[in-house]
C-alpha cells in the first residue's frame, strides 16, 4: 500500500485551500507562497505539482462523466434528477454485465479477474446497487414531497384569492362553496 503523500497528510482545510486556489487559476508558485503564509513549509513544488495533476485528472473524469450523464438525461426527457438516479443504476448494472460477459468470452477479463475470489469486491458492488436503488427511491419520495408542498401552497393562495373575489362579487356562501369545490376541489 502506498504511503500518503505530504499533501494528503495536511489538514483538510489546507487541502481545500489548495483546491480553491488552483480552481481560481493560481500557479503552483502562487499556491506554494500561500502555503508558506499559512506556515506550511514541508511541501515541495513537485509534490504540489503531482497533487494538482491528480486533482485535474479526477476533475476531468468527473466532468466527462457528468457530460455523458447530462446528455443521456436530456435524451430521456423530464424529471432529470429521477432520470439521473435511474441512469446511474443502469450504468452500474451495465458494468456488472460487462464484467460477466468478459469472463465468458475471449475478451480480456481483467475486471472480472479482479473480482474472482474476491467476495468483498462483489459485496461492495451489490451494496453500491442497493445504495443507488435506495437513493432513487429517496429521490422519488423527495420529488413527491416537493410537489405536495407546492400544490398545498398554490391551493392556499388560490383559495384566498377566490374568497376575496367572491366577497367582492357579493356571492352567497352556498354559491361560493360550490365554486370552491368545483374549481379547487376544496370543501
Amino acid at each position: 500500500m502506498a504511503r500518503p503523500s505530504s499533501i494528503d497528510q495536511l489538514e483538510p482545510e489546507i487541502r481545500d485551500e489548495i483546491g480553491r486556489l488552483r480552481g481560481n487559476g493560481h500557479t503552483l508558485d502562487e499556491i506554494l507562497a500561500a502555503l508558506r503564509e499559512l506556515d506550511v513549509t514541508n511541501i515541495s513544488r513537485s509534490a504540489l505539482g503531482r497533487h494538482v495533476q491528480s486533482m485535474e485528472k479526477i476533475g476531468q473524469k468527473l466532468r466527462h462523466s457528468r457530460n455523458i450523464a447530462e446528455a443521456l438525461v436530456r435524451q430521456l426527457g423530464d424529471a432529470p434528477a429521477s432520470r439521473s438516479a435511474q441512469l446511474n443504476i443502469e450504468l452500474l448494472h451495465s458494468v456488472i454485465l460487462d464484467l460477466n460477459l468478459a469472463s465468458d468470452g475471449d475478451a480480456d477479463g481483467d475486471g472480472l479477474a479482479a473480482l474472482r475470489g474476491n467476495p468483498e469486491g462483489i459485496m461492495l458492488l451489490s451494496k453500491a446497487i442497493d445504495h443507488l436503488t435506495k437513493s432513487a427511491k429517496a429521490d422519488i419520495e423527495n420529488q413527491k414531497a416537493i410537489e405536495e408542498r407546492v400544490e398545498a401552497r398554490v391551493r392556499k393562495e388560490t383559495d384566498g384569492k377566490l374568497k376575496d373575489a367572491m366577497k367582492k362579487q357579493g356571492l352567497s356562501k352556498d354559491v361560493a362553496e360550490q365554486i370552491r369545490k368545483q374549481v379547487l376541489g376544496l370543501s
